[in-house]
């Protein structure tokens, strides 16, 4: 029997439905979201338990699950949103249907966000209230910005912020909106600061979950209501927060001429908050950049700059690595005059134009990069602690974007050397290539996952560029974004969503937005101009 009606459900409905028993996952492609197989070994027993399980899931209409994609479940029993069971009597099936393999056809997946009821914490003074208020927004931004959860209309709550602030809530007028969590508390006037008295209920199971205080200072509000935010994100979902972080990214302006002709881009690199928030310049737009790139402890970003070099008409501008500390904004070049003179006479005095591509290690004590010399591009390992530098790949092709795996054991990277930009994985001391991707298209910019799951790229395919994520060993390749322009995949520390830059059609100014890793959920970031080349930060505690 085959059943091929929308089903948005995804393969876990097996195993709800035969707990005990495997089944087989056929890969899916773009165009639905899969299939699968259930065994054809339920012998006639099984019938009787299998129909009850039928009949309550066809009753219920609706399946809470965790992939395992996902990891551990928290509060919040299915991470990303409630695929909904359409069109499919599941309880009319007989028990001789069960006896061969049933196929399912999975056509389509329908994320709902889960709606929370945001109360600002009541302070008896109009300052405490205030304080209260900008807090309660921007934990309120932060958590409906992931796409699980989606704010409960305030007119439509019964009971007031007074009140939550001394008793706890009645359930059931919360049950009647359809909220299924509730964030409400106090605010209390603590010297210059205001001490937050938080509360987290889960209006279902009518309990607290959460509780937590914190002191917040005008100036430091922002961050607090982050971290505040990722508390509540982990014990909801399970999963380490996102929020206090920060992008980097290149701001691309435009200057003209007296007549208003275009003449050049002069770019700036600057930093801001995940939510769009505190924007400032890291450099004066004097020399071109490209490529920001975090450290671990996110304190320090490497990137590329082309500054000239030379005298009258032998200046010209020369791209280089360059080392940049976030705070104090001094900034250095990653590899000396002395270095160039080594890599020189290790190729047989050839000439080092360019470095380019960086990346840090786990450990933040290296950063691979490309070099190219006498017009081969190669991979090299530098440790910043002592200086010293390793070549790792050196093959005629092109070998470009290395970045390392979360272990510091791999590095992943692009290479022409089949005839075509693909990515390949090596060891980091550079033996034991291999090739990752098999697909059409050109392949660039692999990232690893932090949790070392998935491998974020982007490629081209004709006029079509993709944002995808695969398998390191380069199974279950999946192209979750589709558009004009579409490059520079970095993910969130929790490895949970992808940052990029995105053009949807020419002419248009290119932005950071931020997808899932389904693709369901995807969110442009509103910049002052132009931005290129973005890179998420690691997660600020």
């Amino acid at each position: 029997m085959c059943v091929s009606q929308n089903i948005s459900i995804m393969t876990k409905l097996t195993r709800f439905l035969l707990p005990k028993k495997r089944m087989q996952a056929v890969p899916h492609n773009n165009a639905s979201l899969g299939q699968a197989i259930l065994p054809a070994s339920l012998g006639g027993h099984c019938a009787p338990s299998l129909r009850k399980r039928l009949q309550t899931f066809r009753e219920n209409k609706r399946l809470r699950f965790c992939s395992a994609i996902f990891g551990e479940p928290g509060v919040l029993s299915v991470l990303f949103g409630i695929f909904t069971l359409t069109q499919c009597d599941f309880a009319s099936l007989s028990a001789a249907d069960f006896t061969k393999a049933t196929r399912v056809l999975i056509t389509q997946g329908h994320v709902k966000p889960e709606p929370v009821a945001f109360v600002a914490p009541f302070g008896e003074t109009q300052p405490a209230n205030e304080i209260g208020e900008q807090f309660i927004g921007v934990v309120r931004q932060d958590l409906c910005s992931c796409g699980l959860f989606i704010a409960s209309n305030p007119s439509s709550f019964v009971q007031d912020a007074k009140t939550l602030a001394v008793n706890e809530p009645r359930m059931q007028d919360w049950r009647l909106i359809k909220s299924r969590f509730l964030m409400c508390g106090s605010a209390q006037q603590e010297g210059r600061g205001v001490k937050l008295n938080i509360r987290v209920y889960d209006v279902n199971r009518g309990f607290k979950i959460l509780a937590f205080s914190v002191v917040v200072f005008k100036e430091t509000l922002r961050t607090a209501a982050h971290m505040a935010a990722d508390q509540i994100y982990t014990r909801l979902t399970g999963e380490s927060g996102m929020f206090n972080t920060q992008i980097a990214y290149v701001e691309t302006v435009p200057p003209f001429t007296k007549n208003r002709k275009r003449i050049t881009h002069f770019r700036k690199l600057k930093i801001v908050d995940q939510d769009g928030a505190n924007d400032r310049e890291l450099t004066d737009g004097s020399n071109l950049v490209m490529t920001p790139r975090f450290s671990p402890d996110g304190k320090t970003i490497a990137y590329l700059a082309f500054k000239e070099e030379g005298q009258g008409k032998q200046k010209r501008p020369v791209a280089h690595v360059y080392l940049l500390d976030v705070a104090t904004k001094r900034q250095r070049a990653l590899l000396t005059s002395e270095h160039f003179d080594a890599i020189s006479r290790a190729n047989g005095g050839g000439h080092v134009s360019m470095t380019y591509a960086p990346r840090f290690s786990p450990d933040g004590h290296s950063v691979c990069f490309s070099l190219i010399v006498s017009g081969k591009s190669a991979i090299y390992s530098m440790n910043i602690v002592d200086g010293r530098i390793r070549r790792l790949t050196n093959h005629m092709a092109i070998d470009t974007s290395p970045a390392y795996s979360p272990d510091g054991r791999s590095i992943v990277f692009t290479s022409d050397r089949s005839g075509r930009e693909k990515i390949y994985i090596m060891n980091a001391d550079g033996t034991n290539v291999r090739r990752v991707t098999q697909g059409d298209g050109k392949y660039s910019q692999p990232v690893y996952s932090p949790r070392g799951d998935f491998i974020a790229f982007a490629k081209q395919v004709g006029n079509q560029f993709f944002i995808g994520v695969i398998r390191p060993n380069g199974t279950e390749e999946r192209l979750i974004v589709q558009g004009y322009l579409a490059e520079d995949p970095s993910w969130s520390p929790n490895g949970r969503y992808i940052v990029f830059i995105w053009q949807d059609r020419p002419g248009r100014a290119q932005t950071i937005c931020k997808v899932d890793l389904t693709g369901f959920f995807m969110q442009k970031m509103n910049t002052a101009h132009e931005a290129k080349d973005c890179s998420w930060s690691p997660l600020f505690k």
